[in-house]
């Protein structure tokens, strides 16, 4: 990795996520090297944003997973938007398990996000591997002092069969993006915004046949487990130091720090 690239990239790791597109434009602008602008913006996690299904009216998210150019693929209908002439998805068995998983995980998000958008994607890359994309988009209004918010997480899954066919290994790298604005008349404005990324490797006893319900079930086991870990050290680490960072640096009367625990 050139300096130039590791560069670039520690500098965006260090900027607000909200304001990503904003900062990878400036950055790009300093760089010379046309090929190393383009691995800056493939190797940095973007905003999520939104499409809707032309033919379900279902909204999906967009992402590099369904991207293909300027287009997207649907993981309702299994079209591109724009139509793409000689587009690329998974296999037709894939393609089956792509619909289940979208419902599974659907009901996962109603249960842990009570609204938002989920997207799931699979793709194939070997005979005994294939690899998934598991999307949530989550944002909030506003609420009492809380101008703004969102939650926005990337589980990407390989799943690789033993040549054995004996055992087969989840592997997960979950990237989570947190953004909130609030806004007291007395404490005034602040907004905190970060990511975090952590990966993990779960091995389980292999299914005969590689395309079972089975492998749905443990992807989403492994994203549910990945994304159950991350809140727990947001909430922990990140808001709570940055809770107590305030809290030392800051004199807040005890009606309004009253106020905030009970928000």
């Amino acid at each position: 990795m050139s300096a130039v690239l590791t560069s670039s990239l520690g500098l965006m790791r260090r900027m607000p996520p909200s304001a990503c597109e904003k900062n990878l434009a400036g950055v790009s602008k300093l760089i010379e090297n046309e090929e190393i602008v383009d691995q800056v913006y493939q190797r940095v996690d973007k905003p999520l944003e939104l499409g809707v299904c032309e033919t379900t009216g279902n909204q999906f998210i967009l992402c590099e997973f369904n991207r293909d150019g300027d287009s997207y693929r649907s993981p309702y209908s299994n079209n591109y938007q724009p139509p793409l002439p000689d587009s690329h998805g998974p296999s037709a068995d894939l393609r089956q398990m792509e619909i289940k998983a979208n419902d599974i995980f659907s009901e996962y998000r109603k249960l842990y996000y009570e609204g938002g958008t989920a997207s799931a994607y699979l793709w194939d890359t070997n005979p005994n591997e294939f690899a998934g994309a598991f999307l949530v988009k989550k944002d909030l209004g506003p609420s009492g002092i809380v101008e703004k918010g969102a939650w926005e997480s990337t589980n990407l899954v390989t799943v690789r069969l033993s040549p054995e066919s004996r055992t087969i290994t989840y592997v997960i790298t979950t990237t989570v993006f947190l953004q909130i604005t609030i806004n007291d008349p007395v404490a005034g404005k602040v907004e905190l915004s970060g990511s975090v990324s952590r990966q993990n490797q779960e091995t389980a006893a292999a299914n005969s046949n590689l395309y079972a319900d089975a492998h749905i079930y443990g992807m989403i086991f492994a994203v549910e487990n990945m994304e159950s870990k991350l809140r727990s050290s947001i909430d922990m680490i990140y808001v709570g130091k940055t809770s107590e960072i305030l809290d030392k640096t800051r004199k807040v009367e005890p009606e309004v720090r009253s106020r905030y625990k009970l928000a």
